[in-house]
C-alpha cells in the first residue's frame, strides 16, 4: 500500500526536497530589498488591547496677534485648535509547518531555512506596512475623473484622501454635515464639495469609487480632469503637471526638485529627523537620474574619486540624507494594480496611480521630516496565559546577502509537535500594533498632512 505524503500534512514544497535526486546541501539567499522604512517610524510601546481603536489629540497653536492691548483693559482669552489621528491595534504573522523526518532525511537543513524564510516575510512586511500608510497619507486627495461627469457624482481613480475629514477635532466621515471641500484645477469647474463615497471594490476601500457632491457640477467634467481635496497633501510633480498624467519620461529627477522640496517642508515648520537631516528615500532610478543632472554634476566636477561617485551613492547633500530604496512604490511591489484608463493602472496600496494615462510608469521619491509616522506595537508577552507555553518563543536575527533584516518586537513562535507521531513542528511570527501617520492640519496651510512629501517623477 503506497501512502501519499500528501495525506500526512506535508507541505509540498518540503516533499520535494525528500532525497530521491542529488540536493544541493546549502540554500542559497533570493534577492530581497533592503528594508529601510521601518527605521523611519517612532517606535512606542501602546498600552492597548487587539482591535482596539484609540485616537490621539495633537493641540495646534495659538493665533498671533500684534495688536496692542488698550491701557487698563485684560489681555483677551487665547483659543487654540486641536486635531486628533487614530491607531487600531492589529496582529499580524505567518506560519511554516515542517515535517522533521522529511527535513532528517535531506540534505538541506529544511527546518533552519523556513525559520530563515520566516524572518525575511517578517521583515518585508513590516517594512510594507510602514511604506503603505506612508504613501497613502502623502499622496491623498490629489486623483482624477476616471469619467466624464456633469451632475452631482463623479468617479475617480482613487477615493485616497476624500472619504474623511477633522471635523470638531475628530477625524470623521465626510457627510451632508461633515463636507469636504474640493477643486477642479486646470477647468473651469467651480469648486464643490464631497459628501459621501462609494468604492468601486470594498476591499479596496483607497482605489477608483465614486464620490458624491453637495452640488450639481457648474460646468462639465473631462475624463482625466483633475479633482483635489482641499486638505490635499503636496504632492511635487517634476515638470508641474496639474495631475499624475503631466508627469512624463522627460520629467526626470533632479537635485533642485529636492531643494525645492525642502524648502517647503522648512516653510510649513517641519522639523528634521533626529539626526538633524531630512531623510531622501529614492529608487535606483531616481539616483542615477540625480547622477545624470548638470547641477549636480557641477558639485563633483573633478572629484572623480569623491565617496559619491566611487560607492554611486549620495550620502549627505543639501541638508538631507540619501537612502537607495528600491521599496518605493512602482507597478511590482504595489499590490494588485486596478485598470483606470486604457494604460493606466491603480495600486490600492498606495492609494494612487502608478502608471498614468499616457503610460509613464510613475517613480516616487519620499522626503521625510521627524515624526512623519510612529510604530505604536503592543508586548506580545502579555498573550501568553496561565495555560503556559507549548514550545519555544523567542526573536528573530536574520542575515541576508551580509545585510541584517530588522526584525525587533517581532515573537517568533516554535510550536512543539502536537501530531499523534510528534513529527510536525510549526514556526511562525507575529506582531501587533500599528504604523499611524499623524496630521498637522490645524498648523500651517490646508493640508492634513506636512511632515514628509512625495515627489512624482517619470
Amino acid at each position: 500500500m503506497t501512502v501519499s505524503t500528501a495525506s500526512l500534512g506535508i507541505p509540498q514544497g518540503i516533499v520535494n526536497l525528500i532525497q530521491d535526486r542529488t540536493l544541493e546541501r546549502v540554500f542559497n539567499d533570493a534577492l530581497f530589498p533592503k528594508l529601510l522604512y521601518r527605521a523611519e517610524a517612532m517606535p512606542e510601546l501602546w498600552l492597548a488591547n487587539l482591535g482596539e481603536r484609540m485616537t490621539f489629540t495633537r493641540a495646534g497653536l495659538i493665533d498671533v496677534d500684534t495688536t496692542p492691548l488698550t491701557p487698563g483693559t485684560d489681555p483677551g482669552n487665547a483659543e487654540y485648535p486641536f486635531e486628533q489621528w487614530e491607531a487600531e491595534a492589529a496582529q499580524y504573522g505567518k506560519s511554516l509547518d515542517t515535517h522533521m523526518p522529511t527535513s532528517n532525511v535531506s540534505l538541506a537543513p529544511t527546518f533552519l531555512r523556513n525559520i530563515v524564510q520566516l524572518g525575511l516575510n517578517a521583515g518585508q512586511t513590516m517594512n510594507r506596512l510602514t511604506r503603505n500608510p506612508l504613501f497613502r497619507a502623502y499622496s491623498g486627495g490629489n486623483s482624477v475623473a476616471l469619467a466624464a461627469a456633469a451632475a452631482t457624482t463623479v468617479r475617480v481613480a482613487n477615493l485616497n484622501g476624500f472619504t474623511e475629514q477633522v471635523q470638531d477635532a475628530r477625524v470623521s466621515p465626510v457627510s451632508p454635515s461633515n463636507p469636504l471641500a474640493v477643486t477642479f484645477p486646470g477647468t473651469a469647474v467651480l469648486a464643490n464639495t464631497v459628501v459621501g463615497f462609494a468604492p468601486d471594490d470594498v476591499n479596496n476601500p483607497f482605489g477608483p469609487g465614486t464620490l458624491t457632491l453637495g452640488a450639481t457640477l457648474s460646468a462639465a467634467l473631462a475624463p482625466r480632469d483633475a479633482v483635489v481635496a482641499r486638505t490635499a497633501s503636496e504632492v511635487y510633480r517634476v515638470g508641474g503637471g496639474t495631475t499624475v498624467d503631466g508627469v512624463g519620461g522627460a520629467n526626470i529627477l533632479t537635485l533642485q526638485d529636492v531643494i525645492n522640496v525642502v524648502a517647503q517642508m522648512r516653510t510649513n515648520n517641519v522639523p528634521p529627523t533626529a539626526d538633524g537631516y531630512y531623510h531622501v528615500h529614492v529608487s535606483p532610478q531616481g539616483e542615477a537620474q540625480l547622477f545624470a543632472d548638470n547641477q549636480f554634476q557641477r558639485l563633483y566636477q573633478s572629484l572623480p574619486d569623491s565617496a559619491a561617485y566611487r560607492d554611486l551613492a549620495i550620502g549627505q547633500l543639501v541638508g538631507c540624507r540619501f537612502y537607495r530604496n528600491t521599496e518605493n512604490p512602482n507597478v511590482q511591489n504595489s499590490g494588485a494594480l486596478v485598470d483606470t484608463s486604457t494604460d493606466a493602472r491603480s495600486a490600492g496600496n498606495i492609494g494612487a496611480e502608478v502608471v498614468n494615462d499616457g503610460g509613464t510608469q510613475i517613480q516616487r521619491t519620499s522626503v521625510l521630516g521627524g515624526g512623519a509616522i510612529y510604530e505604536k506595537y503592543l508586548d506580545e508577552s502579555k498573550y501568553i496565559t496561565e495555560a503556559g507555553v507549548t514550545g519555544k518563543i523567542g526573536e528573530f536575527s536574520v542575515i541576508n546577502n551580509g545585510a541584517a533584516v530588522m526584525t525587533n518586537r517581532i515573537r517568533l513562535i516554535l510550536r512543539a509537535p502536537l501530531d499523534k507521531l510528534q513529527q510536525v513542528v510549526s514556526t511562525s511570527w507575529s506582531w501587533s500594533g500599528d504604523f499611524p501617520v499623524p496630521s498637522d492640519g490645524a498648523t500651517g496651510s490646508a493640508s492634513r498632512y506636512k511632515r514628509a512629501t512625495v515627489i512624482e517623477h517619470g
